[in-house]
């Protein structure tokens, strides 16, 4: 579990400064638990363990909610910590019994930098004890590592962002990220431990089969799938696809009527038979 040591006020030799090429910064929050707006008002709290997210996604949209223009511009090379996290839900008055909890909506919980602190890991069992039923979003293998906590919670289930068939297409737009099997692979044992699991293809890449595509997905037991598109903002303040990711998709010819093309050929195959999986 964590060592708490690492999260004390004054820094200490055993919190590293870096991850990969990406600098780790260390400041409290003034808040774990939020409410969501938008897409997500539906659910009852977001909670970000970290500000910023190493996989380096060209696409991402959290980029936009970071109010320094540096860091925008830096996104992906940088990752905060929010150092008192822990004592935040702790203390926390928020009732959560019944509530459904997000982890997480504008970062990765699983990034790489997890897998040293276990700070995610160490936030599960008080959403437990305190009765929230928990949703987990990540594009990780490294989420594997947490099913016995999973196991713990009366209601919970994990989304994996698996967003094309082809590892040649995921290095252009996520270099960062494991590979596509390895997501796969992640999704069986999470099913196989008995896990209701999800698939979020958003935003939905180029694909290479998407026939081949939906099978893989089938054989998953996935209970649903959500796919979108690519999203540009519409204002300064707004989210939306970044542009090195529309670039990327400019390049390879990846239009927009394509994208609407390839949608619906998946949603089609996937919704075979009269089972809707996707939203």
């Amino acid at each position: 579990m964590l060592q708490l040591s690492l999260f004390d006020p004054n820094p200490t030799s055993s919190r590293p400064s870096t991850q990969g090429v990406a600098d780790v910064i260390y400041a409290d929050s003034s808040a774990i638990l939020a409410r969501p707006t938008g897409r997500l008002a539906d659910l009852d709290f977001v909670i970000n363990p970290y500000q910023g997210c190493t996989f380096a996604c060209t696409y991402c949209y959290a980029a936009f909610f970071v109010p320094e223009e540096e860091q925008r511009e830096r996104w992906g090379q940088w990752v905060r910590v929010k150092t008192n996290a822990i004592a935040k839900l702790r203390n926390s008055r928020q009732n959560l019994h019944g509530r459904t909890v997000l982890m997480s909506s504008a970062t990765d919980p699983y990034q790489p930098i997890e897998a040293r602190l276990e700070l995610t890991r160490s936030l599960l069992p008080i959403l437990e004890h305190r009765g929230a039923r928990l949703a987990v979003l990540t594009r990780s293998p490294l989420v594997t590592r947490d099913i016995d906590l999973f196991k713990t919670f009366e209601h919970f289930n994990v989304t994996m962002s698996i967003t094309t068939d082809s590892d040649e297409i995921r290095k252009r737009f996520e270099p960062q990220c494991a590979s596509i099997d390895r997501r796969f692979d992640a999704l069986r044992q999470l099913s196989d431990a008995g896990l209701r699991t999800r698939i979020n293809v958003s935003p939905l890449l180029p694909l290479h089969d998407a026939r081949a595509f939906a099978e893989r997905i089938l054989e998953t037991g996935v209970s649903r799938v959500h796919i979108n598109t690519f999203h540009e903002a519409s204002g300064p303040f707004a989210s939306g696809t970044r542009q090195p990711a529309l670039g990327i998709a400019r390049e390879l010819g990846w239009t927009e009527s394509r994208r609407q093309l390839v949608l619906e050929e998946l949603r089609g195959h996937l919704n075979r038979g009269g089972r809707r999986l996707t939203a």
